[in-house]
């Protein structure tokens, strides 16, 4: 098992099907469109009939589907951001520790823009083949969100993992 922080470049975890690219590469690639809303990198990094567990309300399955939620988070957060905390590499899969923040402008799951900034916990593995995603598994925090979200006007944002 290999791990990985956000500064290093680590190229561990190549297996025979994934000996042109490391899987971490791969998997961090995977993050760029959260950041960017630029999503044509899917085509080389998901696989055709890449699968997303769980999918979210409305989400078709697919990087089209995977795309979609791309736009809605960056509609209501244009400042997206995603902190690799921790990449753990095992055989073919890659887990990753999250954190993600953004300045909420947008409508998002049902609120209104309240102009907070926010941070939220994710966790996330990756399984990769042939050099690209064939399945994600992934847990959100959204309770600790929707405590963001609804926060008084000028309450602290909590520390995602503090």
């Amino acid at each position: 098992m290999t791990m990985s922080n956000p500064i290093d470049s680590a190229t561990a975890g190549n297996s025979s099907t994934n000996s042109d690219v490391s899987i971490v590469d791969v998997v961090r690639a995977f993050y760029e469109p959260f950041r960017t809303g630029d999503t044509s990198s899917y085509a080389d990094i998901l696989a055709e009939d890449w699968i997303d567990i769980p999918l979210a309300p409305g989400q078709h399955q697919g990087p089209a589907g995977m795309a979609g939620q791309i736009a809605l988070f960056r509609q209501a957060m244009p400042d997206y951001s995603v902190k690799h905390e921790d990449l753990v590499v095992g055989g073919d899969r890659v887990a990753v520790r999250n954190t993600v923040s953004g300045t909420h402008q947008g409508a998002f799951m049902g609120h209104e823009p309240t102009g907070r900034r926010i941070e939220m916990r994710t966790m996330d593995i990756h399984q990769v083949r042939d050099n690209k995603i064939v399945v994600t598994w992934h847990l959100e925090d959204f309770a600790g969100l929707m405590a963001q979200l609804n926060a008084p006007a000028g309450a602290p944002t909590p520390g995602a993992w503090s």
